[in-house]
Parts: C-alpha cells; structure tokens; sequence
C-alpha cells in the first residue's frame, strides 16, 4: 500500500469555550521541520471541493508538537458534524520549490 492514512478521531468543540489543543507527534515520528506550518481547515463534506467553512492556522509549531488557540468566536461558527483535516506543510527542501502538504489528522467536528 502506498499513500499516507490520517489518523483519524474527532475535533470536539465546547459552546463559548476558546479551542486549545497540542498534537504532539509520536517519539518514534521524525521531528518537524524548522518552518512548518499548519492549518485546520474545516469543510462541509469530505469530497474533493467541499467548501471550506474555516482555516485556523496553527498557534505554535515545534520540533515535537503543533498546537493551536482558536477564539470561542470563532469556534462557536462551526456546527456540529462538519468535517476537520489538520494539515503541517514542511518547507521545500532545495532543490524542490514546493512545500510538502499531508492531512496527520481528520474527522468530524462533535459538540459538548
């Protein structure tokens, strides 16, 4: 098999609640890159163009972890069952010009 397969579990969002979570990566992963990015991007679906609904970037990324602090404001736009990818996006490493993309996490938004 060839590919990567997301780890798959649900976002859970609380009703005035700011969302606060680190993705820590696994002692045996390699550690992020210096430079990575990353994003939560939320749709309505998981078809290929399935309107995007938000993108949160990430607050934090470090060697070990990815963590991010939405604001209750925005967090409290997103209803439940809509769907959830956290994409890190590693820097190109010359010669390569582009940054490498994968979905680490996905899964649909549950409310509390």
């Amino acid at each position: 098999m060839s590919g990567y397969t997301p780890i798959v579990e649900p976002l859970i969002l609380t009703r005035g609640a700011d969302y606060v979570h680190r993705y820590n990566r696994h002692p045996n992963d390699p550690p992020f890159p210096d430079d990575t990015t990353a994003e939560i991007v939320i749709t309505d679906g998981t078809e290929v163009g399935a309107p995007v609904i938000a993108t949160w970037p990430a607050l934090e990324v470090t060697a070990d972890y990815i963590e991010f602090w939405v604001q209750s404001e925005d967090a409290d736009l997103i209803d439940e069952g809509l769907t959830y990818q956290l994409y890190p996006h590693y820097p190109a490493e010359p010669p390569a010009t582009d940054t490498l993309d994968f979905c680490w996490y996905e899964g649909q938004i549950e409310r509390t």
